[in-house]
């Protein structure tokens, strides 16, 4: 059996948005677990595909250099994962994305993920006013505007 091609990503965006039900609930626990107040935003990181590749038996596990993302989910141009600790864009800055079937074969993407400060100034938010208020997340989109 021959292995599947991976997808092709052209870009990598991080989108603040508002936390669903599910992921407040996941934000409160892991700020129980860390000790820490998270705070109430779901970052989206979407992996966009030049064309999203047909459904094989074989999926491709993602990668952030070392660091298996557990879970994603596929939207219509291609793939995202959320974030619910800022501290991850801190701890993977600058690693690349990549693909692999068994773990230990990586096929490398040639995309990075950019520390979250340089997101923010792709979001929606234009002044330093208004980005300060990013923590209030009823101003942030929500993830239904943002995956279609």
């Amino acid at each position: 059996m021959q292995p599947s091609t991976p997808p092709k990503v052209i870009a990598v965006e991080v989108v603040p948005t508002q936390p669903t039900q599910a992921d407040r609930k996941a934000i409160d626990y892991l700020s129980a677990q860390t000790t820490k107040s998270l705070p109430q935003i779901t970052y989206v990181v979407k992996i966009r595909f030049q064309t999203m590749p047909p459904a094989t038996s074989h999926g491709w596990a993602l990668y952030v250099d070392g660091f298996r993302i557990p879970k994603y989910w596929e939207y219509k141009n291609g793939i995202y994962f959320k974030v619910f600790d800022p501290q991850f864009f801190a701890d993977h800055q600058g690693q690349l994305l990549r693909f692999s079937q068994n773990g230990s074969d990586f096929v490398e993407t040639g995309k990075k993920l950019a520390p979250l400060s340089s997101q923010k100034g792709k979001s929606k938010t234009k002044s330093k006013s208004k980005a300060k208020s990013e923590t209030d997340a009823t101003t942030l989109p929500l993830q239904s505007e943002i995956l279609t």
